[in-house]
């Protein structure tokens, strides 16, 4: 079944080496992994530099939620990275349950620990702070592991501290019995400098156009993330590896980026610092979430109409079915769309990425087959827009996808307002 996309395997191979062990942005294991995907790429000719850019980061040290009344017990949690800090006895209060953050389910007062069926977004954490002495979110699925995430470190520096842990969602229904709980969280936060990897392939032709193929290499706090990311990172390399033995008009530049998971802070600090270079830039294609054996192939664009078309015509071409939207998806694609260029966001839809952020997005779920459609897919479409005399597409966001993107990032991210 193998040979649609000539380095499938290639891919495969490169995204286990990855996977091999957890890469959280400013760790070793991400470092390790940057090197060894610029030595790939500097063998296949790309000409290789790393970018610095500095970056918050948190290490946790303790977490612990205990059920005080009506019965005694431990239940195993998850901290929420850059939420907020306890001391070391922790904080005890009734424990409230409060569905979204719901109004009408808030208690009165201060002091109480809330219960959410999920995390809040900016605005309902920043009603949470100074109210709830701390926070359990419940996992969204029965079958769901424990989350290993965070909130920008924003949301603390301007709102306060609100120490929050994950439970699992069997754990939490068993909480709803209880009616006073102790809470510690324990984290330290730190300045750290990192680097995302830029590597180019200059254009024959029209040198000074820029299409981009980009992936993020970093993983979650303790996760190895074989699907996010590293099957994207590697099938990013992998279709770099197809393209370094042609001739391309334009300049083919991939980026890998650090520090996707804490906001987006490696694509962002990518596009502050390019800024004046970014008028130039024709698309981002950027993979995210990739590797599981059985799914299917998946696009978000944000952009015109005519760049949906385009995408969806080279898919007709090649025999891929596509699910193809117009949209803003939470990966590094934003960070270009937010500066004007748009993005097409090739991702694998599976239900093996209902792990993405726990720790069993392990090696297990990476299949070379998973890299076929979707890196035939990304490797046309480069191909075809890096070759081509005019883009086959207009090079626009239409209003309506702007609003999207700026929503994104005040409301959902809550990072840049």
């Amino acid at each position: 079944m193998l040979g649609l996309f000539s380095e499938a395997e290639y891919a495969y191979r490169l995204a286990l080496q990855l996977a091999s062990t957890p890469r959280f942005t400013g760790s070793k294991g991400e470092a390790e992994a940057r090197e060894l995907l610029a030595r790939e790429l500097s063998s296949f000719g790309y000409s290789v530099s790393f970018e610095p850019f500095k970056v918050k980061v948190y290490e946790v040290e303790r977490a612990s939620l205990e059920a005080l009344e009506p019965e005694r017990r431990f239940v195993e949690c998850s901290p929420i990275g850059f939420s907020g800090e306890t001391g070391e006895e922790g904080v005890e209060g009734e424990l409230a349950y409060i569905e979204g953050g719901d109004a009408a389910l808030l208690p009165a007062g201060k002091g109480w620990i809330g219960l959410a069926s999920a995390r809040p977004d900016k605005e309902g954490w920043r009603k949470l702070v100074g109210r709830a002495s701390g926070l359990v979110v419940a996992e969204g699925s029965p079958n769901r592991e424990l989350s290993r995430v965070e909130v920008p470190y924003e949301w603390r520096e301007r709102f306060g501290s609100l120490p929050a842990v994950y439970v699992r969602y069997w754990d939490a229904v068993s909480l709803l019995k209880a009616k006073r709980v102790r809470l510690v969280v324990r984290q330290e936060y730190r300045d750290v400098e990192t680097f995302n990897l830029v590597a180019e392939k200059r254009g024959a032709k029209y040198p000074d156009e820029v299409v981009y193929l980009v992936a993020h290499l970093d993983s979650v706090y303790g996760v190895q993330g074989a699907l996010d990311n590293a099957g994207g990172s590697a099938l990013a390399v992998a279709v770099a590896k197809a393209l370094s033995r042609e001739s391309l008009k334009r300049t083919l530049r991939v980026v890998l980026f650090s520090g996707e998971e804490l906001g987006l802070r490696g694509s962002l600090a990518h596009v502050e610092q390019r800024k004046s270079e970014l008028k130039n830039a024709v698309v981002a294609v950027n993979l995210d979430v990739h590797g599981a054996a059985i799914g299917s192939t998946s696009v978000v664009v944000t952009g015109s109409k005519s760049l949906r078309h385009a995408v969806e015509f080279v898919a007709r071409r090649l025999g891929v079915k596509v699910n193809v939207s117009e949209d803003v998806m939470s990966s590094d694609g934003a960070s270009f769309a937010r500066e004007g260029v748009p993005s097409v966001n090739v991702f694998r839809s599976s239900g093996a990425a209902g792990n993405a952020h726990t720790v069993r997005d392990s090696p297990e779920l990476l299949h070379p087959l998973a890299f076929e459609l979707p890196g035939l897919l990304a490797l046309e479409f480069v191909r075809e827009v890096a070759k081509a005399e005019e883009p086959p597409f207009e090079r626009e966001i239409p209003d309506e996808i702007k609003r999207r993107v700026d929503d994104y990032f005040r409301k959902r991210l809550g990072i840049l307002d």
